[in-house]
């Protein structure tokens, strides 16, 4: 076996196996140019097999966090995927090789590894480490009791109607989403995004109002979508011609990714709900054999998106620590900022503070 740093050169091969293998669409090649036009460092790790044949591809970032720098592969890098077929053995072997390469090229300075570990519904859902992330210094960051953070994977049969809308979905959602269209409101397919400005607008209220940072600035985002505009839909719920809810959604061959969405206010009826459906029906329609709702980390959102009937996916994060003052420095800053641009930052996330000084 061989790993080593992909190139250029490599982006096809690459992105083929990111679909074949039921990647996410952080696995694709061109986030490399996303992440490093937002200043961060992105390392492509392939491991290849004797006959230079991929088995395993490892997104990584290296992003400066205050006094030290982080890495991660976990929401916003795809995560460790390798090829399905391989035994436990071969599994166990490659986890090891990626992780020891990241350790003696790219840890220095950093005070902690964030890493994801994907699953698709191939695979087996278990809620139970991999002995090979343990074996190389991480913990597991699941909570078996509320079973989060997750995700949720809808498989899709045509036709929509039949097997979705009726055979699947509660007459009680189908009620809600009859009333919502009888109030007018109507949800588009904006094909030539021209809604962009009004979604980017939506996605900041979101935040404002939940007290996250966002993800990245105006202008990063447009460049972004630019750069994944043949692998992106933007869907609009407009009420007397005025957007409500916009959601951006991204794509691989096979799934329908839920991406981010926004609203202006709180309360939009149930037309996020319908914005959904047509999401769904969409992807349906088009032969896409699942949709991914996204990260989930909080019990009322996984009871939102519950309604729609998927899988529940156990979303693997694991931590590895490599510098604990570091990693203290790090955390407290991270607090005092969020504080600083949300007041009630403090209360709103208490028990999740709680949580992680217990933790400790």
């Amino acid at each position: 076996m061989r790993v080593r740093e992909a190139s250029v050169e490599d982006r096809a091969a690459w992105d083929a196996f990111a679909d074949t293998e039921g990647g996410n669409f952080h696995h694709y090649f061109d986030w490399k140019y996303v992440i490093e036009a937002r200043g961060h460092q992105y390392i492509s790790i392939l491991a290849e097999n004797t006959a230079s044949e991929i088995i395993g591809i490892f997104p990584v970032i290296k992003q400066k966090r205050y006094l030290s720098s982080i890495l991660h592969s976990d929401t916003r890098a795809g995560g460790l995927l390798l090829k399905r077929e391989l035994s436990d053995a071969e599994r166990y072997e490659a986890i090891s090789a990626l992780l020891k390469y990241v350790d003696t090229n790219y840890s220095g300075g950093c005070s902690r590894f964030l890493l994801r570990e994907c699953l698709t519904l191939a695979d087996e859902l278990s809620e139970q480490p991999t002995a090979a992330l343990l074996d190389s210094g991480f913990q597991f960051r699941y909570d078996m009791s509320t079973k989060l953070p997750c995700t949720f994977v809808l498989e899709l049969e045509q036709p929509f109607e039949e097997n979705i809308w009726k055979g699947l979905w509660s007459s009680r959602l189908r009620k809600k989403l009859n009333r919502e269209k009888r109030k007018g409101v109507v949800v588009i397919h904006d094909r030539e995004f021209s809604y962009t400005e009004e979604f980017i607008d939506m996605f900041f209220s979101n935040s404002k109002r939940h007290g996250t940072i966002p993800y990245a600035t105006r202008e990063q985002i447009k460049m972004e979508l630019n750069t994944f505009r043949d692998k992106a839909k933007l869907f609009v719920a407009l009420l007397d011609g005025r957007p409500i809810v916009a959601q951006l959604c991204y794509y691989t061959a096979s799934t329908c990714f839920i991406w981010e969405s926004g609203s202006y206010v709180k309360d939009t009826g149930n037309a996020t709900i319908l914005c959904d459906k047509a999401v769904i029906e969409d992807a349906c329609d088009a032969g896409y054999s699942f949709v991914e709702f996204g990260f989930t980390a909080t019990s009322g959102l996984a009871e939102y998106k519950q309604r729609f009937k998927g899988t529940r996916v156990p979303f693997r994060i694991y931590e590895k620590r490599y510098s604990i003052p570091r990693t203290l420095v790090e955390l407290v800053f991270i607090v005092v900022d969020r504080a600083w641009r949300d007041k009630t930052y403090l209360w709103k996330k208490r028990r999740v503070l709680w949580d992680s000084i217990v933790r400790w």
